[in-house]
């Protein structure tokens, strides 16, 4: 009896281990230990402070992201995503040759998880901190409304302090707020967000710097402008046989700004007065815009320096004659209210007229416009004068008459 109760324990201790190794490879079966690797996961830096004392920074060489395996159970592995860790990397345990090690942590099912990064580090560069306080500059952008434009530009603050590393904040030459006046019709102050420049005008990356302020405050201020005429005078005359034609010169206007009783006062601007006595040839003067006078409280709308030189050109030519015929028929009757029928003794006139080839050669009789004003005449025989339309550059030598009859 005594036997067959051992002997019954027995299959029954049996029968337990048995059946926890079947459970255990059933388990095993449906749910083994896996493994998975995660990439490009982002690593924090901490401690970073630690090279403050130190007067130092860093540039991460390599090693801002990491990939690292994780095994575990599947059940548990596939319910996880990159979000599920934290990379880290602690500034102050830097070794001698600047390297980081990385450090992944699981924000769940950390017990059940084991974590290989296979020794990844981050390795980075030291560089000696600098600071620098570098000048705000304003650029205006667009144009205001017509008949304003830009008179100053005042940014607050106008110098800001930099700090990073040596290489970085060395390059920068000037910090720039950009604003856009397009249309403005009276003075603003505005928030703007600032950038850094290189000399190159390039844009320095601000990753890596500090700025004590990266918006400032910038008043535009506007004031109103004129378009107004250049002028040239000549004194004396050409030598003889020789006339003045064109006087050519580049921009005829020019754009001023000031206040708007100054501005009302001025309705052109002098450039010269040449000498052309006795001349026979051709004068140019050069004028730069730093030596045009202007008013008091005057300026120009553009910077001296970006107005080109004015050339000034007096073109001296040599007088030439001609005689020009008129046919009567072309000569037209004004004010002939009364209808008035008239005669002319001759079927054309001769015109002498003189002054520059250029003009002398081309002129018809269309462009004189010859016509008489009947108002002034009654019926009977009369010498009338001839109204004929000065041209620009040509002189006509004696008054033009013609004998008519009205009738």
């Amino acid at each position: 009896m005594k036997k067959r109760m051992e002997s019954d324990l027995l299959l029954k201790i049996i029968s337990v281990v048995f059946a926890f190794l079947l459970w255990m490879f059933v388990i095993n079966t449906d749910n083994p230990v896996i493994k998975k690797t995660f990439s490009d996961v982002p690593v924090d830096m901490l401690n970073e402070q630690v090279l403050d004392d130190l007067n130092q920074t860093y540039k991460i060489e390599s090693g801002d992201t990491v990939s690292f395996t994780v095994k575990g159970k599947k059940d548990v592995v596939d319910r996880l995503t990159k979000s599920d860790f934290r990379a880290t990397a602690d500034v102050s345990s830097m070794s001698d040759v600047h390297a980081i090690q990385i450090e992944v942590e699981a924000l769940r099912y950390k017990s059940q998880l084991d974590i290989d990064t296979g020794g990844a580090t981050v390795k980075v560069v030291l560089e000696d901190v600098k600071s620098d306080q570098i000048p705000v500059n304003v650029v205006v952008k667009g144009t205001p409304a017509s008949g304003y434009t830009v008179s100053t530009q005042t940014a607050t603050p106008n110098l800001i302090s930099v700090s990073g590393p040596k290489s970085v904040v060395s390059r920068i030459k000037q910090i720039v707020a950009k604003v856009d006046v397009s249309g403005l019709k009276k003075d603003v102050t505005m928030a703007q967000n600032v950038k850094c420049y290189d000399e190159d005008g390039d844009e320095v990356s601000q990753d890596r710097i500090k700025l004590d302020t990266t918006k400032i405050k910038v008043k535009i201020g506007l004031s109103r402008t004129k378009t107004i005429p250049f002028t040239v005078e000549t004194k004396g005359t050409p030598g003889k046989g020789y006339v003045l034609g064109s006087i050519d010169y580049e921009p005829k206007h020019i754009e001023i700004t000031g206040a708007e009783d100054d501005l009302e006062k001025i309705s052109s601007i002098k450039l010269a007065n040449l000498d052309i006595s006795d001349s026979t040839k051709s004068i140019e003067k050069t004028i730069k815009a730093s030596d045009i006078k202007l008013p008091d409280g005057i300026t120009f709308v553009k910077s001296v320096d970006k107005i080109k030189n004015i050339v000034i050109r007096a073109n001296i030519e040599k007088k030439t004659k001609r005689t020009l015929t008129i046919p009567t028929e072309q000569i037209a009757l004004i004010n002939n209210t009364k209808n008035y029928d008239v005669k002319f003794d001759d079927s054309e006139l001769k015109v002498k007229i003189s002054g520059l080839r250029s003009v002398v050669d081309k002129v018809v009789v269309k462009d004189l416009n010859p016509k008489i004003d009947m108002q002034l005449y009654e019926p009977g025989t009369h010498t009338v004068q001839v109204q004929l339309t000065k041209i620009k550059n040509m002189s006509i030598e004696k008054n033009v008459s013609a004998k008519i009859t009205v009738e």
